[in-house]
């Protein structure tokens, strides 16, 4: 009986032991929470009793915590505070600050100097060496510089300011950002340029978008500029003014460009005058108001109407891409409408000579109005070869207008219509079986052309020549020859011609001038061309 009571005994204890476990899991946060969760479970309102009952004294977990360690909020809130003041001077930094701290340690290339709180920052040792080349620092001491590179990761700084501007001058430089610079002085070739206290040289020929003709007015100025070469580590700089101005100018002619239209009639200034006509500014880009265009009347150079300067009033004639043709004369009376109501056909007019063309001259009739004088039309019965020959330029000349054309503006005059005509009264210096002195004009394949007087040439027969055994060509045309006259056709005004000296004589010669007449068309020079 012993045995079985302590083996109740035991049993016993061991159930108590189990219950006590349960019970001491049951009250556990933990515990707490799968018992609410558990709505099956026969000790929920037993342990929501309980929970309700705990919870004057243990609100919330967070409650709980803190009130175990009633100082770790308050110690927080002071940590992070004390972490922003620490880093505050760092989060503001910026390129080109002043900094300064202790150095932590010292390594062949870099110095190592803390900023305050978690950021450190480095510095190249050889920037910080003396004349010697010595190191005047050890750790421990304060080292201050100027912020060159700032990063999440990385602050690096430089003893020297002139170090931060040529870093941001590189990234200007890779970014093409324009620079703000003074031109100090001239130098062979180009300018001198202070950048941000960076010495950089600018050529003469990038200084403006157009030549510069007195350096002097650029000495002194402040300009933008654009850094077009960075070499040697900021130690070579060169910079642009002129790519600046050139997109300027790209960017408002672009503008201007899109607004011009064909006719239309805008203002502008003379900015280069050459000899074929002017260039003008529009706002950004140019039009050529061609030498033609500036007047009706003739003019000789630009100059005579035109300054640099200059502002005028322009008729866009012509747009073709950038191309832009302009014109004063469309903008003025065109004088040849009044003038062709003053004069008619047959009206003699004093003109000047203009110009010598191949085909004739050109007069000016009265400013503006212009007229031709054909070749043909310049003297009576003489074989011209240029009208130079007759004519100079300059000359003033008194000619019969001989057509008007309205419709295409031209006027055609004659010299030759206001001259006497020898023909009417041929027989008072020769008469046929005459022997006279001509000079040889022209020689074609059926003869020779030999002026009697000046309106009056005659035509000696090739086979004529042929008899009397003698030899012409070209190069005897000017020349004088003693000349029988055996026929005057006074009707036809020709003269036929044979040698003074001849075996015997032919006849009189018609034939010839029929053989003449048919081929005409092939001797383009012949001085009779006009009559036949």
């Amino acid at each position: 009986m012993e045995k079985v009571d302590e083996k109740n005994i035991a049993e016993n204890e061991v159930a108590e032991e189990k219950n006590s476990q349960s019970e001491s899991e049951n009250t556990s946060p933990a515990a707490s929470e799968n018992i609410k969760i558990d709505s099956q479970n026969d000790q929920v309102m037993e342990t929501d009793e309980n929970l309700e009952e705990e919870s004057d004294i243990f609100p919330s977990e967070e409650i709980k915590t803190g009130l175990e360690n009633p100082q770790a909020g308050f110690e927080d809130e002071q940590l992070e505070q004390l972490l922003e003041e620490s880093l505050g001077n760092i989060k503001n930094l910026q390129v080109g600050d002043k900094v300064e701290g202790e150095i932590l340690n010292i390594t062949d290339s870099f110095i190592f100097v803390s900023l305050g709180g978690k950021r450190d920052a480095y510095a190249e040792k050889v920037d910080y060496l003396d004349k010697e080349g010595n190191l005047p620092y050890n750790i421990g001491d304060q080292l201050s510089g100027y912020v060159v590179k700032y990063t999440e990761t990385e602050t690096f700084i430089s003893k020297s300011l002139v170090a931060v501007n040529i870093r941001v001058l590189k990234e200007a430089f890779e970014n093409e950002i324009p620079v703000s610079g003074k031109v100090t002085a001239f130098t062979k070739g180009g300018f001198i340029v202070n950048v941000s206290g960076v010495r950089a040289f600018c050529p003469k020929s990038h200084i403006d978008a157009r030549k510069a003709v007195d350096v002097k007015l650029y000495v002194g100025k402040n300009y933008d500029f654009r850094i077009i070469d960075f070499k040697e580590n900021g130690r070579d700089i060169v910079v642009s003014r002129k790519v600046i101005l050139a997109e300027e100018i790209e960017k408002k002619k672009e503008e201007t460009l899109a607004e011009l239209k064909e006719n239309s009639v805008v203002k502008g200034k003379v900015v280069r005058l050459t000899n074929f006509g002017a260039f003008i500014d529009l706002g950004g880009i140019e039009g050529l108001l061609h030498i033609s265009e500036l007047s009706w009347a003739r003019v000789e150079s630009p100059s005579e109407l035109l300054n640099i300067g200059d502002e005028i009033d322009v008729q866009i004639i012509k747009i073709q891409g950038e191309k832009i043709s302009l014109s004063v004369k469309s903008l003025q009376e065109n004088p040849f409408e009044s003038t062709v109501k003053e004069l008619k056909e047959g009206d003699n007019v004093n003109c000047r000579v203009l110009r010598n063309l191949p085909f004739g001259s050109f007069v000016e009739i009265k400013p503006g109005v212009e007229g031709l004088i054909p070749i043909s039309e310049l003297s009576l019965g003489r074989r011209i070869n240029h009208p130079s020959e007759v004519l100079n330029e300059g000359d003033l000349v008194e000619a019969q207008i001989l057509r008007i054309d309205s419709e295409n503006k031209k006027i055609s005059l004659s010299l030759k219509a206001l001259q006497p005509d020898p023909w009417e009264n041929i027989h008072e210096f020769v008469n046929e079986n005459d022997v006279v002195n001509g000079v040889i004009e022209n020689i074609a394949n059926f003869g020779a052309f030999i002026k009697i007087k000046d309106g009056v040439t005659g035509l000696m027969p090739a086979s004529k020549i042929k008899l009397a055994g003698i030899k012409l060509d070209k190069s005897n045309i000017g020349e004088e020859l003693k000349i029988r006259v055996i026929n005057i056709d006074e009707k036809s005004k020709r003269i036929s011609l044979e040698p003074s000296e001849l075996p015997e004589t032919g006849g009189k010669g018609q034939d010839d001038w029929k053989k003449y007449g048919k081929d005409k068309s092939q001797e383009s020079e012949s001085a009779f061309e006009d009559l036949l």
